[in-house]
């Protein structure tokens, strides 16, 4: 195994203590409790969540009411991923470098110029430069956040941590579109995405709390430093596997994000039901991410990997056979099930693959590589659904995950071995949720 897997596995059998806090410098206060730092960073999650919620299900329809084509709207979506997979590789290594309430606030801002922007500007080049605003900002929030995550766990909390994180995030997902397809429905486009910049207005002094807000941290990994470090955490057993599951995974997610709202349009649905069935894919998503521990203990991280990635290719086969409410409330939440097991297990494999101080880095990475197949995937099924009809865009990514099926039980057996930990830069937390300890 590389310098930096063995950097960790010496660090975590060693009889000294993890380090306190490595965001912080000496003379700065004292850190917070991991219980308590995951309580603010969840609660950024559902802010977060909400306000994207609130506008990315709704971007193709507020497109299409402009006059753009099909191809167009996903060429929109597709080039708004561009300058995010190009910063992706940075914003891990400010996170290493500079820690994760820098990059929080920024995309705070980002976030709220973005809802400003599609508030005040009624034009198709004025959603698409906000939407991708918005996608910069996500780039930096997922890996700061992911990195908040990594730093609060041990080896075993990891897996149980990053599923309540999952699942707080889900809980934004599930109210953002209901809220969005309410107002949208009731008052409009531009009311619906006004709501983008007031959810920011408390989460700025919420990101000011996150570790690294009241110094400059100290790390072993600078901005100048980041792409020196891509081949070497490409070499670590596992990264490759990990990277591979997540493109796939996100080019049937973007083709769901992208093409779905369309579907259930053109099949007659108002925006109110709309909202109601984007957000049973997120209530899904939270059903079996509360459960995600118990799966791993008991069918292991490959087999809960292999069998979301089969469902989530049977429910984008059946999609376009659905033509009515209930019985595509019900697809949906079974197509959130599948989403729900493949992310928060990416996330925490990448960072057992990797030596702590390469986790923001290393979380970059897989960003990229997400935003790499975001940027793909609805500009080939965009030009799919030009061609022929937008039924056939899920029948083709049906079909590629169904392909892939058979890669990915090769590239997972060896995923999650348990002779591979990794050590926390913070104190372990009691808190399995995310949230301080309760009696309950």
């Amino acid at each position: 195994m590389s310098g930096p897997s063995n950097r960790r596995r010496a660090g975590s059998l060693s009889e000294e203590p993890p380090p306190a806090d490595a965001t912080l410098t000496a003379g700065a206060a004292p850190p917070l409790d991991p219980g308590r730092i995951l309580w603010l960073n969840n609660t950024l999650q559902i802010l977060s969540t909400v306000a994207w919620y609130v506008v990315a299900p709704f971007i193709p329809l507020y497109l299409a009411a402009q006059g753009a084509p099909a191809g167009v709207i996903g060429a929109i979506i597709g080039f708004s991923g561009v300058v995010p997979l190009l910063i992706a590789l940075h914003a891990g290594a400010l996170v290493d470098e500079r820690g994760s309430a820098l990059v929080t606030q920024a995309a705070v801002i980002l976030y709220a110029v973005a809802g400003v922007m599609l508030t005040a500007l009624h034009a198709v080049w004025a959603a698409a430069a906000a939407y991708a605003l918005m996608g910069i900002a996500n780039i930096g929030w997922a890996v700061a956040s992911q990195a908040v995550v990594a730093a609060a766990s041990t080896p075993a909390t990891r897996v149980r941590n990053y599923g309540y994180y999952s699942l707080w995030n889900s809980a934004g997902a599930v109210v953002g579109p209901v809220i969005g397809g309410f107002v949208t429905g009731h008052f409009g486009y531009r009311t619906a995405f006004a709501l983008v910049w007031v959810l920011m207005i408390p989460s700025l002094p919420i990101a000011g709390r996150l570790p690294g807000a009241s110094a400059a941290p100290l790390r072993a990994v600078s901005l100048a430093m980041a792409h020196r470090l891509v081949h070497t955490i490409l070499r670590e057993r596992g990264v490759g596997a990990v990277l591979f599951i997540s493109f796939i995974v996100v080019c049937a997610q973007t083709l769901q994000q992208t093409f779905y709202p369309l579907y259930l349009s053109t099949v007659g649905l108002s925006p109110t039901l709309i909202g109601i069935v984007i957000a049973a894919i997120s209530l899904g998503s939270m059903v079996v991410r509360s459960l995600l521990s118990r799966g791993v203990d008991r069918f292991g991280y490959a087999g809960l990997l292999n069998g979301a990635t089969a469902l989530l290719a049977v429910t984008l086969g059946i999609t376009p056979l659905l033509r009515q409410f209930w019985p595509l409330v019900a697809v949906s939440a079974l197509m959130g099930a599948s989403l729900g097991f493949t992310q928060p297990l990416t996330m925490s494999l990448m960072v057992e693959s990797v030596a702590a101080e390469l986790c923001g880095v290393a979380l970059g990475i897989r960003q990229g590589v997400q935003r790499l197949g975001a940027i793909l995937s609805p500009m080939a099924f965009g030009v799919v659904t030009a061609a022929f009809r937008i039924e056939w865009a899920f029948f083709l990514g049906s079909a590629t995950l169904l392909g892939a099926v058979p890669i990915i039980a090769s590239v997972t057996g060896h995923l999650g071995s348990p002779s591979r930990p990794g050590h926390a830069l913070l104190p372990a937390s009691n808190s399995s949720s995310g949230a301080p300890s309760r009696s309950d």
